[in-house]
């Protein structure tokens, strides 16, 4: 009984000794800042870096052109005469312009210009609750003088949506859906180092490098992404977890044939069952397999890296990222 009284006060010292790192700043240039975390308790960098990682690109709310219209076009695949760009060029720069937004739903604004030259962000007419901060960004050039007008349905949202989940029923025609990027973070990335505490040697220094639109700060993106992980783990802590009792738990299922199809236990330990979106590749390279149909590990694997090469927006970079991470889970990726 005392070795067990001794092992828990063991115990319950090293969690009691899990320390709280600081964090400074080491850079902050406008949109691009770099962050310092440290000391990390051992392997605390990583886990504390992969999740302020994966909320940085995926989760904080931005604004974002979901669509636009220009008067004369039916579609995207078209030439406009007298404009230098076609339309999918010009649906390329609405992309890039970036949005803040005060309000809910969706607002449009509009552009009007006849003169020959460029058409920029200063030509947009919007909302008193909607702010653009890149009013340079280049939309149009127009060889000629000739009408040019239109519409841009601007949104706010979180992460990334594809146009075709944006393509809405009530579209008048010829209005052209656009992939929207919300998040406000452009790039983020993440290095863990050791670093020494006393005699130790073994802790963690986290540096987190974050490059943000201009919407928002470096140090506002951190302190959201920080915000909503606070959040989710709150539930945890004042939710108190249901206990199943004897009485309420219904029949149990009928055991599946042994041998015809793996436990639901053992899916859900199969890295083959992991969705492509679980298993923390780029944004980039998550989506282009997401259109392709690839929707989990296992179809990356039945695809082989010859038929990854051969999808649409797949190239070696995205599938040299695929094949370490396959490494990294301990799949055979040929």
């Amino acid at each position: 009984m005392s070795f067990i009284h001794d092992n828990f006060k063991d115990w319950r010292a090293k969690v009691e000794a899990i320390n709280i790192p600081a964090i400074k700043i080491v850079k902050d240039e406008g949109n691009s800042a770099v962050f310092v975390i440290e000391p990390f308790y051992p392997g605390y960098g990583t886990t504390v870096g992969n999740a302020l990682r994966r909320v940085l690109l995926t989760s904080l709310p931005g604004a974002a052109a979901t669509a636009f219209r220009i008067s004369g076009v039916d579609h995207e695949f078209t030439t406009i005469d007298g404009v230098k760009e076609d339309v999918v060029e010009i649906m390329l720069n609405i992309k890039n312009l970036c949005f803040t937004m005060y309000e809910e739903g969706s607002v449009t604004a509009s552009f009007k210009v006849s003169k020959a030259g460029a058409v920029t962000g200063h030509d947009l007419k919007l909302p008193s609750s909607v702010e653009l901060v890149n009013p340079d960004q280049l939309i149009a050039t127009l060889t000629a003088n000739r009408p040019f007008e239109g519409e841009v349905r601007i949104e706010r949202g979180r992460g990334y949506l594809l146009s075709e989940e944006i393509d809405d029923k009530e579209f008048a025609i010829g209005t052209i859906a656009i992939d929207a990027v919300f998040s406000p973070v452009r790039r983020c990335s993440i290095q863990v180092e050791s670093t020494r505490v006393g005699e130790r040697v073994d802790y963690d220094k986290l540096t987190i490098e974050v490059e943000t639109d201009d919407t928002i700060t470096p140090r506002e993106a951190i302190k959201q992404s920080a915000d909503i992980l606070l959040a989710q783990f709150g539930t945890l802590t004042e939710t108190p977890i249901p206990v199943n009792k004897p009485e309420e738990v219904s029949e149990a299922p009928a055991e599946e044939p042994a041998g015809e199809e793996e436990t639901s236990a053992a899916k859900g330990n199969d890295p083959k069952n992991f969705s492509v979106e679980e298993i923390n590749l780029s944004i980039r390279t998550t989506n282009a397999l997401v259109q392709n149909g690839v929707k989990k590990v296992k179809d990356i694997l039945g695809a082989s890296r010859k038929g990854l090469l051969e999808m649409k927006g797949v190239g070696e970079r995205a599938v040299t990222e695929i094949a370490d991470k396959m490494d990294e889970l301990g799949l055979e990726f040929n």
